[in-house]
């Protein structure tokens, strides 16, 4: 929990030369929209409708002044330019004509973006050990654990199980419609517990 994992993979080679090792991501998962929303709405006086909508406006800006020629420049975050495609044409006077078009966005995320991401040293993960745990199993975990304590928050099941914040958001969704854990709390103070009923239910 807490850093990169990856995995040594063969890059495809259609050279006919040795085929070169390299490093591959082992992604825990995809962090959302929602997701952001509802850590920022936690972290601070906002609702998560207030801060989806403050975002929506930011992509919204940066939009339309990047398609105005601009570049903007979010300190902490990094730097958005337009990428352009160059393309050629031959007129009718058999002469190479060069224009551009509008292609995508560029960004370079800034130093401080990158010392965060780079803070720990990532850990090689053998291939054949590259399984994701099941729900099933990480529901008996979080069960075993509330037998001996009253309640369980997001942080706390994703480093029981070794799975991401957004994975540990899902399935505590997953957990409360199925009736098997009661959301407690507000924002930061959320917390989950077994629901009155449930209290002597064994993990098996």
């Amino acid at each position: 929990m807490g850093r990169i994992k990856f995995g040594v993979y063969k890059a495809p080679n259609t050279s006919g030369k040795e085929q070169q090792s390299c490093a591959r991501l082992i992604s825990k998962g995809t962090m959302r929209m929602e997701d952001v929303c509802e850590y920022l709405s936690d972290s601070s006086t906002l609702t998560s409708a207030d801060v989806k909508g403050a975002i929506e406006a930011l992509i919204t800006y940066i939009g339309r002044n990047l398609s105005n020629g601009y570049c903007v420049e979010l300190e902490g975050l990094g730097h958005f330019s337009p990428a352009l495609k160059t393309l050629q044409k031959t007129d009718e006077k058999g002469r190479t004509v060069f224009f551009a078009r509008a292609d995508g966005v560029n960004f370079r995320c800034s130093k401080r973006l990158k010392t965060l991401v780079n803070k720990e040293r990532p850990i090689k993960v053998k291939r054949e050990n590259v399984t994701s745990n099941e729900q099933e199993d990480r529901k008996k975990k979080m069960l075993r654990y509330l037998q001996n304590n009253p309640y369980i928050n997001l942080t706390d099941y994703a480093s029981l199980n070794g799975c991401s914040r957004y994975r540990a958001t899902e399935d505590m969704k997953q957990f409360m419609k199925d009736g098997i854990v009661i959301k407690m709390g507000y924002r930061t103070h959320r917390v989950y517990s077994l629901p009155p009923q449930a209290e002597e239910i064994s993990p098996a």
